[in-house]
């Protein structure tokens, strides 16, 4: 009897080679947001902000999601100490490669994009299922699903990937949009805050210049440095182009220079529309503006708004009794008694009165109100002393130039580089004032009135001052006015800050939206985090992110992509705006 030959009792076998297949295999609950924990095969390497296709063979829906940290899959455990000290022992022992592999995989915990469908990202409130949805990175033409949304407004940048950057997926971002909204710009120094500002001024008056017949949306911008018109330095030395540099044509017809040293800009004068001086009248504020920029008493600023609620007087004839003298050339408080009545004399001038004598003596006026008087008068005087303050009218005033190029949809640059920062505050207020009184006066007319209203964006730097609990607390503040009620005239705030977590905590959950980019303390981001939930998967991303890499939050609910913000001046004529 014939055996038959051993290879065909015994074949050889042939083991397949492993699929490399990533689980999802749970989910976590962080600030808020659910987070997806992916297993990762241990021949599959991903790393902070990579995109991620997941394929749910369940209900084949697929799913876009992006990594957000990198953690080992399984806990160390003590057979797992055991392992590793006999192999620091035994160099002659060996443990299995499969074995070993397993247990070093890593676990990606990932933010959930959205679902994808017919080529976009959609939300359609489905969720991927465990274990029978599988993760692969994503392909190119998946990683354009997250810039479809962003084609429309000033290019700002190119989506980024982690550290990568994708040059021909442009992030663009509507300017015009900002008018009554609330967007914050925020980031540590040297990480990209003014080239962002630098990319949005450029496009928008690129915008403003080709679209006359459109609207007209006015940009009044803080510049503490002169550093948006005209060339700089950065960091490393190079040279920064100005926008009358790179848009020398467009910077004569729609960028104006406002400041309170035009000598500063004589150089400049013929490449800019005008270098406007800025005089701003005391007689042009209201009283209750006057006490919010004064550090007033309470018992002071009650003697002003007594002599407001009384109606008596115009705000022109309050600073001229204010700053009048006697024949002697002192402070003549005796006016106040005539012109303002019984409820500013003393008990020897109200008994005068009552016996129908004449108020013809200092005396006859309360001594606390003389007091008040000269505390009231310094302020004043303070304010007046500003360089940008005038007495009345005929001293100069800016406004009614201001107002109307704003309206044409210049871009006014604030020139603020030789203020003190107290100066630069008051200045940002009372510029603030005007356009809120202008438009809020339009806004309760007729449609032809409603339509005469300025749609303008106020940029405004180290935004954490203006916006504080401090002086957003009084809701009849012009703080609060211009912070929680501004979008209701037309009116956006652009605010620029590396300090988050100094602007009043209810006002930045009402923020429209927010340019993050890498922040110094954990704090500020987890301040941001609170304010907007979605942001707070992006921490790590940020943290990894290099010089210009930010993160993008806008609209209702909020859209989110991570950008690299380009070096300005780089190909500038090829990035056109596709605002519409």
């Amino acid at each position: 009897m014939t055996l038959p030959h051993t290879s065909a009792l015994f074949p050889d076998r042939h083991i397949p080679e492993p699929q490399q297949i990533n689980f999802i295999v749970g989910t976590r609950m962080v600030d808020e947001q659910k987070l997806y924990l992916i297993e990762l095969d241990s021949t599959f390497e991903g790393r902070v902000g990579d995109l991620l296709e997941a394929i749910d063979s369940r209900t084949n829906r697929r799913y876009l999601m992006m990594i957000s940290d990198i953690e080992y899959a399984f806990p160390h455990k003590e057979e797992h100490a055991e392992m590793l000290d006999l192999l620091r022992r035994r160099s002659d022992k060996q443990v299995d490669e499969s074995t070993f592999n397993a247990l070093c995989k890593n676990q990606a915990v990932c933010i959930l994009l959205g679902e994808i469908k017919t080529g976009q990202k959609t939300e359609n409130g489905y969720r991927p299922n465990k274990y029978t949805t599988t993760a692969i990175r994503a392909r190119e033409d998946i990683e354009r699903v997250l810039v479809n949304e962003w084609q429309s407004g000033v290019r700002l940048g190119s989506l980024r990937i982690g550290r990568e950057k994708r040059d021909k997926l442009p992030v663009c971002f509507s300017t015009t949009g900002l008018a009554g909204q609330r967007f914050l710009v925020v980031g540590q120094t040297g990480k990209g805050k003014s080239t962002a500002i630098r990319h949005l001024l450029d496009g928008h008056l690129r915008l403003m210049h080709s679209t006359q017949k459109k609207r007209q949306v006015g940009f009044l911008v803080d510049d503490f440095k002169m550093e948006y018109p005209f060339d700089t330095y950065n960091q490393s030395g190079q040279t920064v182009p100005g926008l009358v540099t790179t848009l020398p044509d467009i910077a004569k017809k729609k960028l104006v220079i406002l400041t309170c040293y035009p000598d500063d800009c004589q150089e400049h004068k013929d490449q800019v529309r005008e270098v406007l001086r800025t005089q701003i009248p005391l007689d042009s504020l209201s009283l209750s503006v006057f006490c919010d920029l004064t550090d007033l008493s309470e018992a002071q600023k009650n003697v002003v708004r007594l002599v407001e609620d009384s109606e008596r007087v115009s705000v022109h004839q309050f600073f001229t009794d204010l700053f009048a003298k006697d024949e002697h050339g002192m402070p003549d408080t005796l006016i106040w008694g005539k012109r303002y009545g019984s409820m500013f004399y003393s008990s020897k001038g109200r008994t005068k009165a009552r016996g129908g004598k004449e108020i013809t003596e200092e005396e006859d006026v309360d001594q606390n109100l003389r007091d008040r008087l000269g505390f009231i008068r310094r302020a004043a005087q303070r304010l007046l002393n500003m360089p940008f303050t005038t007495r009345n009218d005929q001293a100069g005033n800016c406004i009614p130039k201001l107002l109307d190029y704003l309206r044409e949809g210049c871009t006014v640059i604030v020139d603020k580089q030789r203020l003190e920062d107290h100066q630069r505050e008051l200045l940002t207020v009372m510029l603030l004032y005007h356009l809120f009184r202008h438009n809020q006066q339009l806004a309760s007319g007729n449609k032809d009135q409603r339509d005469q209203m300025i749609p303008v964006v106020v940029t405004v730097e180290e935004a954490q001052y203006l916006l504080s609990k401090d002086k957003v607390a009084d809701p009849d503040s012009i703080f609060a006015k211009i912070a929680f009620t501004g979008r209701s005239y037309q009116i956006g705030l652009l605010a620029i800050t590396q300090r988050p977590q100094a602007i009043q905590k209810e006002l930045l959950g009402q923020f429209d939206g927010f340019l993050v980019l890498p922040l110094e303390h954990a704090n500020d981001f987890r301040h941001l985090a609170e304010a907007c939930s979605a942001l707070s998967g992006y921490r790590n991303d940020l943290a990894s992110a290099p010089i210009g890499g930010g993160v993008l939050a806008y609209g209702t609910p909020k859209q989110i992509v991570s950008l690299q913000i380009e070096n300005y001046g780089m190909g500038k004529d090829d990035h056109s705006s596709t605002q519409h």
